[in-house]
């Protein structure tokens, strides 16, 4: 699966939660979610927006890719025969910095718990959420 064909098929399943993705599939969206941020976030930068305005626009900017990103996410999760819900384990880890302080060393931790486990093989053939995605 290229680049293309996964932001088709993430689009398309826009809000699909059963069913398996692939991991070309998840991480070629979330190398295009990551552009897609960086590009929205520069071209803020470029027209200058004030500090009033950036969360308002970052939040319209997120409102296009959250839910396909929480589907591809739960899919993904399917695959490694897990439920989609699991993802919601790495919420107190992205947050435990702003209450503990410690200079992003959790989120990192959690940041980087969650790319090994996202990178992790499909199991083979069927399991419980459906059969194998195309890779």
């Amino acid at each position: 699966m290229g680049f293309t064909e996964s932001l088709r098929t993430c689009f398309s399943k826009y809000a699909k939660f059963d069913g398996r993705a692939s991991r070309p599939e998840f991480w070629y969206f979330v190398l295009f979610c990551f552009g897609y941020m960086f590009i929205g976030g520069f071209l803020l930068g470029v027209i200058g927006t004030s500090d009033a305005t950036i969360d308002v626009a970052i939040l319209v900017l997120l409102i296009p890719i959250l839910v396909p990103s929480i589907a591809v996410s739960a899919r993904r999760l399917h695959d490694i025969n897990q439920s989609g819900w699991m993802q919601c384990i790495f919420i107190p880890g992205f947050m435990a910095d702003e209450f503990l302080r410690t200079g992003y060393v959790l989120y990192l931790v959690t940041l980087g718990l969650w790319a090994f486990w996202f990178s992790q093989a499909g199991k083979k053939g069927k399991n419980r959420f459906g059969a194998q995605p195309k890779k």
